[in-house]
């Protein structure tokens, strides 16, 4: 094999290394720190962190509106006093807590309808 093809080829996996990298990064949702919504929502139900500033958090209203669960929207700009007594570092945020107050999801972003959907029916939320 000559130098030159060598070279190409080196440059194709190495782009494509770049890529693969790229793509899994897009999909990994950065990890939130654990808190306790003690007193914040209905039990079982869904408790859903926004912003009006924030585009996921319109996609992410979406997809928690589309399976019935009871839900507690919290907004920075009308509840900030929340975000801070919770330490919400990012939005949107979605919890959803069973009878217990345990969480079944915890998740940053908008989550795929079938996980949101499992997490409801692990809740005991009739969806």
């Amino acid at each position: 094999m000559n130098t030159f093809l060598r070279v190409a080829l080196v440059l194709v996996l190495v782009v494509a290394v770049i890529i693969v990298v790229r793509l899994v990064a897009r999909w990994q949702k950065p990890p939130h720190p654990p808190l306790d919504l003690d007193g914040l929502g209905d039990r079982p139900g869904v408790v859903i962190f926004t912003s009006t500033d924030c585009s996921t958090c319109v996609e992410a209203m979406r997809t928690v509106g589309g399976v019935s669960a009871p839900i507690r929207e919290v907004t920075w700009e009308l509840e900030p006093h929340l975000f801070d007594q919770y330490h919400v570092e990012a939005v949107p945020l979605i919890v959803v807590l069973d009878r217990t107050g345990r969480s079944t999801m915890f998740e940053t972003g908008a989550p795929r309808r079938s996980r949101y959907a499992k997490a409801v029916r692990a809740a005991g939320i009739n969806s």
